[in-house]
């Protein structure tokens, strides 16, 4: 799971990974809610979506715009 700087949504689910993220450790579950803390030391200004991040394939598997 990651926040990232860019916009939720579109065809290009590599592009994920081409700016600022942060990584918010390992998908917990493929069902129900699942809280991810974000540590307190992070600056959320400029995270406008969060994505759930394949690191073997480098690819997203879907995304969510973040509203602080």
């Amino acid at each position: 799971m990651r926040l990232t700087d860019q916009t939720a949504g579109g065809t290009d689910w590599g592009r994920y990974d081409d700016g600022a993220y942060l990584a918010l450790g390992d998908l917990k579950g493929t069902n129900g809610n699942q809280n991810y803390p974000i540590p307190a030391d992070t600056n959320p200004t400029g995270y406008t979506s969060v994505v759930i991040w394949c690191d073997r394939f480098n690819v997203a598997f879907g995304s969510a715009p973040v509203r602080l």
